[in-house]
This record gives C-alpha cells, sequence and structure tokens, in this order.
C-alpha cells in the first residue's frame, strides 16, 4: 500500500509538472504572437511593395537572403509580382512555436488581401537576442483578379 501511495504521488508531482510547462508554453507563446504580429505584418507589406528583397534585407536570416538570391527565388518573387501589395491581412494566427534559451521560433500565418488577388501567407520568423528575423516565407495565391494565373510556392 505504501508504495501504491507513493507511486501515486510522484504520478501527481509529474502532472503537476507538466500542466506547469504546458502553461508557461502557453503563456508565452501568447505573449511571443501578440509581440511579432505587427512585425510579420510589416516585413509582408513592405516586401509586397514592389516584391524586392533588397527592401527586407535587414529583417531577413543570411539563410534566407541566400535562398532568396538564387534564380528560382527570383523568378518566384517575380510571380508575386502578379498579386500587387498586401491590402489587409485577415485572421493572423502562430502555430509551431518554439522557445529555447535565448531564441525564439514561430510559424505565422494570415490570409491576405493583395491588389490582385488573396493569398495565404505563412512567414517562420526568429527572435535571438532581441533582434527578429525571417527565416521563411510561403506564399499560395488562392484567387487572383483581373484574369492573372494562379500562384503556388
Amino acid at each position: 500500500m505504501r508504495v501504491l501511495k507513493n507511486i501515486l504521488i510522484g504520478l501527481g508531482v509529474l502532472f503537476l509538472v507538466l500542466l506547469a510547462i504546458f502553461a508557461w508554453i502557453g503563456v508565452s507563446s501568447s505573449q511571443f504572437r501578440k509581440e511579432q504580429a505587427p512585425f510579420v505584418e510589416t516585413f509582408v507589406t513592405d516586401l509586397s511593395k514592389r516584391w524586392d528583397i533588397a527592401n527586407v534585407y535587414d529583417r531577413m536570416t543570411n539563410s534566407f537572403i541566400e535562398q532568396a538570391s538564387t534564380p528560382q527565388a527570383r523568378q518566384l518573387l517575380h510571380q508575386f509580382r502578379q498579386l500587387g501589395a498586401l491590402k489587409s491581412v485577415h485572421d493572423l494566427g502562430l502555430r509551431g512555436y518554439k522557445s529555447s534559451n535565448n531564441e525564439q521560433t514561430g510559424l505565422f500565418f494570415f490570409k491576405g488581401t493583395f491588389e490582385n488577388g488573396e493569398a495565404v501567407v505563412d512567414v517562420t520568423i526568429v527572435r535571438k537576442d532581441g533582434a527578429v528575423h525571417v527565416l521563411s516565407l510561403y506564399l499560395k495565391a488562392t484567387q487572383m483578379r483581373n484574369g492573372a494565373s494562379k500562384l503556388q510556392t
């Protein structure tokens, strides 16, 4: 009976520890979303003005800059120009949040209304040592206006 009691107490403590960890992650991710959502919106707005990564270099990670400088990526940016500039953001959310030591990473997603259509946009960002940078951008045009072709990356 004493062994069973000790096992149950141990399981109870483990349960409370896990509950505290999940609560901390929930609060932390909610705070991260609240703080970083304006950064994400501004990044996509600034990029979509001309779809030129030179306008947002300072907010991109080095690895993303390298990837965006490839011929294939330049061709995708050229295709994105069909959408025009971002006009509004709807249903902005956060998923895939990770936090470790002095680094936080999160995948933001939203439905964007652009000048020439609508698209689903995913932006992965990292905050490290107080600086925030974009790790990746994924865009899928769901509806195009003015006879433009549908885009998907």
